[in-house]
């Protein structure tokens, strides 16, 4: 499980101590968290996940579920959107050696994904004050910061709350030997550097073994965790990258190795418990700058194992702030060659470390990250101004019905008719008809320019309403033919997905 995964299953898990709880996801749940429904669902196949939404009282989903179901922002029902992963900041990254039409295409993408999501939550997600200021600037930008908002909220924590990654509660527990003693080459005596992450193509693992090349202390080992992500579409190069070089260092499979299996989430306890040092280097970029804290720094914290980090991002102020381990410039080969032969000589400068992690870990415990969330959850507000299916069309209809009404009123006040002055008294009365004849010579003029320029305004407003009747007969069928055509898409897709895993199973028969 990767970390949005992780994090909506154990924020499910808390949430459910409060309120029944349904957690959605794209294939049925292997790993379901206490009390908590599981309903699956196919990813952009809005129908089949109709039913969880109309069940619901309240929604709460990763902002990047709306790239695949844009219906959440159609629901009546109050939004929830977690935006702790910049996603258009990680593919900055992600892409970077991608062709440029794909990575502008995918930005552009980012971007109305990005516009969609602040325009329809109710309540927003990030994890780091850090991150807060990145979405209140985008949020400003987008009209959502209004005075209304301001008066009730002054710093607007209830429409923008603070969610970090959190931690289980619950301490890890060894289990079963996974490096010590099973690769060959990593023996008990040695000091043992995990890298905690995968290798995305954004980290540094390259400065890392520039370091381990220069470093005589023989006893370090260096493990990488190269299992491939189990949901990213397009594979991490990095992974083949610091292979060549540790291979053309003379590194590979003598101070570092490989461990090409992804590792479960509820098993990491064990290969985190194996290690000395947990480390995590990247680049300087903006991804890495507004990240959240992330999962596999938290877990050096739930291990209380001391940490070795790339100065710049959340983490690494924490590494500092608190006394957890050592920070380094990034691509700083000679600083990174000197703090680890400090630590080798000074291993139990690691166990002091590591007792201050295992102590902070205890703010990061699920229960206590997810309180902001769960003070929305207790009394839910409607803050955006989507609306639904239902009511979009009851409001087209209404204001249709309005235009046709004061079309009507202009219709039948539009021409100008001068009442003669009169009265029942004969002197009076002569009097006016008197004034009656002298006004009326140049009145009349008045009176009929006005009418020409009455009628001219009307017939243009009576031609605007019926272009504004064709527009929205013609936006209405589209509309029509547009989710008939999504509907036929999906059944396309599930329909190649069922030929897809019969083929699979055919094939599984015939190697059989």
């Amino acid at each position: 499980m990767a970390g949005p995964g992780i994090r909506m299953s154990e924020l499910a898990r808390v949430l459910a101590r409060e309120h029944t709880v349904t957690l959605a996801t794209p294939q049925p749940a292997d790993l379901l968290p206490s009390g908590v429904n599981n309903h699956a669902y196919r990813w952009t196949d809005a129908a089949s996940l109709a039913g969880a939404i109309e069940n619901a009282d309240l929604i709460i989903a990763n902002g990047f579920v709306l790239e695949g179901h844009p219906e959440l922002a159609q629901s009546s029902k109050p939004l929830v959107l977690d935006l702790y992963d910049p996603t258009a900041l990680e593919h900055l990254e992600l892409l970077r050696d991608a062709p440029l039409a794909e990575r502008q295409a995918r930005n552009t993408g980012d971007v109305r994904l990005l516009a969609r999501q602040l325009a329809a939550g109710d309540c927003f997600l990030c994890a780091t004050e850090r991150q807060r200021d990145l979405y209140l600037g985008a949020l400003l930008l987008q009209g959502r910061l209004t005075p209304s908002l301001s008066d009730s909220d002054p710093e607007l924590r209830g429409l923008l709350r603070v969610v970090p990654f959190g931690l289980p509660s619950e301490a890890p527990q060894r289990g079963e030997a996974m490096l010590r003693g099973v690769i060959d080459g990593i023996g008990d005596d040695d000091l043992l550097l995990l890298w905690s992450g995968g290798l995305w193509d954004w980290m540094d693992p390259l400065t890392l073994l520039r370091a381990l090349a220069e470093l005589d202390r023989p006893q370090v080992k260096l493990v990488f965790l190269a299992g491939a992500h189990p949901g990213l579409a397009r594979p991490a190069e990095m992974p083949a990258r610091a292979r060549a070089l540790a291979s053309a260092l003379g590194l590979l499979d003598r101070s570092v190795f490989f461990y090409e299996d992804w590792v479960p989430y509820q098993k990491r306890a064990s290969m985190l418990l194996e290690a000395d040092l947990l480390v995590s280097l990247h680049r300087q970029h903006l991804e890495s700058a507004y990240a959240a804290v992330r999962s596999r720094f938290l877990d050096h914290l739930w291990a209380g194992r001391a940490s070795l980090m790339t100065k710049g991002d959340a983490a690494s102020a924490l590494v500092e702030e608190h006394q957890l381990g050592r920070t380094v410039p990034p691509d700083d080969v000679a600083t990174l060659v000197s703090v680890l032969r400090e630590l080798a000589d000074q291993p139990e400068m690691l166990k002091v470390y590591g007792e201050r992690a295992r102590k902070l870990s205890e703010q990061y415990h699920w229960e206590k990250v997810a309180e902001p969330l769960l003070d929305f959850c207790r009394n839910p507000q409607r803050t955006s101004s989507r609306l639904s299916q239902q009511q979009s069309a009851a409001s087209a209809q209404a204001a249709s019905a309005a235009l046709h009404e004061a079309m009507a009123k202009l219709d039948a006040l539009w021409k100008l008719t001068p009442q003669p002055l009169s009265s029942s008294l004969p002197l009076v009365g002569q009097m006016k008809e008197f004034a009656n004849s002298l006004t009326r010579w140049y009145v009349q003029a008045l009176v009929d320019q006005q009418n020409q320029f009455n009628a001219a305004v009307v017939h243009s407003l009576q031609a605007l309403a019926s272009r504004i009747d064709a527009l929205d007969d013609q936006i209405r069928w589209e509309q029509r033919a547009l989710w008939q055509g999504i509907a036929d898409a999906q059944s396309a897709i599930a329909a190649l997905d069922e030929a897809d895993s019969a083929l699979a199973e055919q094939l599984q028969r015939n190697q059989e």
